[in-house]
């Protein structure tokens, strides 16, 4: 049996994917914010539009979800990502990979990612997840703002990733190039959604964390 909300996050991490496999331009945050704000609210009553590992296993950590449904998700993703990657590429012809700037160095490129990462999924959380602001209107414009910024303020510097299911599609439909420093890249996102996940919990007051998996804001159906 189909499981709608996986479908969702699989369908939608390859528009994701798509979009930032072909958008070459230096329009092409724009493009990417543009797209992931479109499927945010288009998939958000679904599955909670996470679309991204890092915001899974953050939306966990905070108590929003289930492991079990966290893994489900992060496979789902995955392979979403490897679809539009391929699909990406056969259209653009021409396979991108994320990849750190040339004057970049390790330490920057990495913790750049770990820094947007944080961000993104802190906003997820803070806009998505808090009771206090539930059923709100604009908590797909805000997630697509933090990754269109990222991609101008730090896609040069470390590939502007955000995103394991990115970093895996666009690295596999490639036959695997960059997957070193794309390894280094998920671990990086990774750590920054549990830092974010870990500032949320100190944040928010103790009697608002009271949340489940309830119908009031879109993460908290996942």
């Amino acid at each position: 049996m189909i499981n709608p909300k996986t479908t969702t996050e699989c369908i939608c991490t390859g528009f994701l994917v798509f979009t930032i496999q072909v958008a070459s331009s230096e329009l092409a945050p724009i493009a990417i914010g543009a797209i992931l704000i479109s499927i945010v609210f288009a998939g958000g009553p679904i599955s909670g539009a996470h679309y991204n590992p890092a915001v899974s296993l953050a939306v966990a950590l905070r108590g929003s979800m289930e492991y079990d449904e966290m893994f489900q998700y992060m496979v789902s993703q995955v392979v979403g990502g490897i679809v539009g990657g391929l699909c990406g590429g056969i259209v653009s012809s021409s396979y991108s990979v994320v990849s750190m700037g040339d004057d970049a160095t390790y330490s920057q490129a990495l913790l750049a990612e770990v820094i947007f990462t944080f961000i993104l999924c802190f906003v997820v959380l803070s806009v998505a997840t808090n009771p206090k602001v539930e059923n709100n209107n604009y908590y797909g414009l805000a997630i697509g703002l933090v990754v269109a910024s990222g991609a101008i303020s730090v896609g040069g510097i470390s590939g502007g990733a955000f995103n394991p299911a990115v970093v895996l599609g666009l690295s596999i439909s490639s036959g695997f190039s960059g997957l070193i420093y794309g390894c280094l890249v998920i671990v990086s996102n990774l750590l920054g959604g549990c830092a974010a996940a870990g500032c949320f919990l100190l944040v928010v007051p103790s009697e608002d964390d009271a949340v489940g998996t309830g119908e009031s804001a879109p993460l908290n159906r996942a």
